[in-house]
């Protein structure tokens, strides 16, 4: 059985040591119940570390066979589940955007709430905050919160996009990755490792199932976040790792449903608004439907970095 090392949490002030206690490390067998006769070997032999720290931490160490997870990453995860859930139900679903249309996210008081604290969030990791703290005015993990409640919507989120980036790193033990390998061999140890994770949790079930879709939301969810990072870092991969957009692309293209259509509308929204908010803006202003318009944002920003990588190599 795996060893789960959670002796951070003892001392840890913020709300996210909830989940970090009860179900971030079981959420890597929850997820998929219906793989439960492959736990005892292909998923018996790791050690899962929690870290106190804020800075981003979702890594594996192939030798040590070690899975290290910060606290911070599950926390941006979190408030990041409960931002973009609210925004696209509350302010975008249902909705046409065959022409520019303007969202203000302030105008819903529970909106606005949710942004402040994903920009507080996001500027903890941009900003090497490495503080043990959370907003007091603002929504947070609760214990035991109720089956309707907004913060338990956004746990079950935050679940199924940890039990993603967990997967994924156990994909890199499961298919025998090393570390020291250049650039293009490391791109495609993560490609693979992308769609080993996403077919454990989604092989097995019917794509008409709405456990599908949850899960699928959740791995979307995974990279619309390392995405949104990346918009405001400058960085979004293309060295060691695929370009967080392309990867987004890749699993939704890849695995299909009836619910294709809805889940995609899902990762537009929440893509074009930190797209907008990092100052971007999109060069064609309508689109046929939400599919047509993820593609156009995501072929923009490979022209942006594409442009970017040829300037930085006549330098």
């Amino acid at each position: 059985m795996p060893r789960i090392d959670r002796s951070c949490v003892a001392t840890m002030k913020s709300p996210i040591r909830f989940l970090i206690n009860k179900h971030v490390g079981d959420s890597v067998f929850k997820i998929a119940l219906e793989h439960e006769k492959e736990f005892g070997t292909t998923l018996s032999n790791f050690n899962l570390i929690y870290l106190g720290q804020r800075p981003w931490e979702f890594c594996v160490n192939p030798q040590t066979r070690k899975i290290y997870v910060s606290r911070g990453a599950i926390e941006l995860i979190w408030c990041a589940s409960l931002a973009h859930l609210l925004f696209y139900e509350r302010l975008i679903q249902g909705k046409r955007f065959d022409k520019p249309t303007q969202i203000d996210p302030q105008s819903d008081p529970i909106v606005r709430d949710a942004m402040e604290l994903l920009r507080w969030s996001l500027n903890c990791q941009l900003n090497g905050d490495n503080n043990d703290d959370w907003p007091l005015h603002l929504p947070r993990p609760i214990e035991v919160a109720s089956k309707e409640s907004n913060e338990n919507f956004a746990d079950e989120l935050c679940l199924v996009s940890c039990a993603f980036f967990l997967h994924h790193e156990l994909a890199h033990l499961r298919l025998g990755h090393n570390e020291r390998v250049n650039d293009e061999v490391s791109i495609k140890q993560e490609q693979d490792a992308d769609i080993a994770a996403a077919k454990w949790i989604l092989d097995g079930i019917e794509t008409t199932d709405p456990k599908f879709v949850k899960r699928m939301l959740g791995i979307v969810q995974a990279f619309l976040i390392v995405t949104s990072i990346g918009l405001y870092s400058g960085h979004l991969g293309g060295d060691t790792h695929p370009y967080s957009y392309a990867r987004l692309k890749s699993v939704l293209n890849r695995f299909q449903s009836p619910h294709s259509h809805d889940i995609k509308a899902f990762a537009f929204a929440v893509l074009d608004l930190h797209f907008q908010n990092s100052g971007r803006r999109l060069k064609k202003p309508k689109f046929d439907d939400f599919d047509q318009a993820l593609e156009a944002i995501c072929n923009q920003l490979a022209e942006e970095f594409e442009a970017n990588k040829n300037v930085a190599h006549h330098d």
